[in-house]
């Protein structure tokens, strides 16, 4: 298992916030279970571009640290369906700001994306 080579900086949040929540579609994730989506497949639906692979360890990411429940029902197909915690739901005033900022920001931040050469795809 990889193992990070620099020590995480405990004195600031945003550190926390950068280690815990770096990921592709963890926010987007959070995001829809709230909306209801509990099962991976309605997720997959919903979020079609995420590799089903990276989308899976992200959701286990996020239940290892405290964000998201998983049950796991035992019937002759096994069910997985997962729920928001208290800190789940804590961030989610948080990524609803996220959004709005991204909404009313959108035409400068797609000149932004447009400059970048790292993006292979234009707005």
């Amino acid at each position: 298992m990889y193992q990070k080579k620099s020590p995480l900086n405990l004195e600031c949040g945003l550190h926390f916030f950068k280690e815990i929540l770096s990921g592709k579609w963890k926010m987007m994730l959070v995001h829809y279970i709230s909306q209801g989506f509990k099962r991976p497949s309605e997720l997959q639906r919903v979020i079609p571009k995420a590799d089903r692979r990276v989308m899976n360890k992200q959701l286990q990411e996020l239940v290892l640290h405290g964000f998201l429940t998983k049950k796991i029902y035992d019937n002759k197909i096994s069910k997985v369906e997962y729920k928001l915690t208290s800190l789940g739901e804590n961030l989610l005033p948080l990524i609803y700001t996220i959004e709005r900022w991204g909404q009313e920001n959108q035409l400068e931040l797609e000149k932004a994306i447009k400059r970048d050469p790292k993006f292979k795809y234009v707005v």
